[in-house]
């Protein structure tokens, strides 16, 4: 392995630690904010602007954990297109670097953290709002 790849794999691995951090701040996130909505809800004193602030900081950490785990994901993207534009027989393991590739699936930059993830955030974002408006059944 040249001292090229070596650096371009330490990077990569930095980057996951990274995004790795950034994680977990989104899910200790995601939790204060399901917290806010229940504590909103459960409040006898909640009016209406109590509910909008609710809301809005809910929502507002779900942009945040978007914007994070795209982020994170062009760690990947950006990986991939290094190997490629440096050239997979450049690699010490080739097929390797392809089916880091292929794993992938893409070179270049993304704007958003996937499915799976945009699937998440939009059923939090619905826990949350649903937790906040939803009526009360006591």
């Amino acid at each position: 392995m040249g001292e090229a790849e070596q650096l371009l794999w330490d990077f990569f691995n930095m980057g996951r630690l990274i995004a790795s951090m950034g994680f977990i701040g989104t899910i200790i996130a995601i939790w204060l904010a399901m917290r806010v909505a229940n504590m909103t809800r459960e409040s006898d004193e909640s009016n209406i602007v109590t509910k909008i602030l609710s809301s809005a900081f809910g929502l507002l950490v779900l942009a945040g954990s978007f914007q994070t785990w795209t982020i994170a994901r062009n760690n990947w993207t950006n990986t991939a297109g290094y190997i490629q534009e440096a050239g997979v027989d450049t690699c010490a393991d080739p097929s390797f670097c392809q089916g880091f590739i292929d794993f992938v699936g893409t070179t270049g930059p993304v704007n958003g953290p996937g499915v799976l993830g945009v699937a998440f955030l939009a059923v939090v974002a619905l826990m949350i709002l649903g937790l906040v408006w939803g009526p009360k059944n006591n």
